[in-house]
């Protein structure tokens, strides 16, 4: 058995989840009388809460590897940056290749939490339906807050209904849990005009 982890360990480690709420998304949520940017840790939090509550009519999954995934999905976003998903070319080219730098960064920094990093490369493999619901949940939460938010960040970025589709159908296909959402809420946009322009 290791040694437990003693205080200059526990301030290094909020020295990482530090470094994860500064990295800020493109998705802007409602604050006060304003938006502002969301960033990893919000954007994680909302989406392990979210996933947990799911999860719990879905009795086939188990909600602890639910949340460890959504928890710890977007970690390697401290090393790798968050890559919007209508970056330029050479940026989505090297999204893959950066995350794998980044999760083996990680591991080398924290030795001491392998569970950690297993998940992380778990939920990257997307190798059990768990792992595929919190990716494909992952994908139209942005959307939710978007839409809660009225549209600022679609009409912000000149995103339209059908570019948004185009990105997000097939990522979403990948639970067949998470797709009936994902349709209700495209439905719903179809009938939004008004935050988000079919074309």
């Amino acid at each position: 058995m290791t040694n437990k982890p003693n205080l200059s360990r526990l301030l290094a480690f909020q020295k990482l989840l530090l470094a994860f709420s500064q990295v800020e998304r493109v998705v802007d949520r409602q604050h006060k009388n304003g938006y502002i940017r969301e960033n990893d840790t919000e954007h994680s939090y909302n989406l392990a809460m979210t996933a947990w509550f799911l999860a719990s009519h879905f009795p086939r999954l188990d909600q602890g590897k639910v949340v460890k995934f959504a928890l710890a999905h977007d970690l390697v976003e401290v090393h790798a940056g968050d890559t919007y998903i209508y970056a330029d070319a050479e940026l989505l080219a090297s999204k893959s290749a950066r995350k794998a730098a980044a999760l083996e960064q990680l591991s080398q920094e924290w030795p001491d939490f392998p569970d950690l990093i297993e998940t992380v490369r778990a939920y990257e493999e997307r190798s059990s339906e768990e792992a595929k619901f919190v990716y494909a949940l992952d994908k139209i939460m942005p959307m939710m807050l978007i839409y809660i938010g009225e549209g600022h960040t679609w009409k912000r970025e000149g995103i339209t209904l059908q570019r948004l589709h185009a990105v997000k159908k097939d990522k979403v296909a990948v639970s067949k849990d998470i797709k009936p959402y994902y349709d209700a809420l495209y439905d719903l946009l179809l009938d939004s005009p008004h935050l988000i322009p079919k074309s």
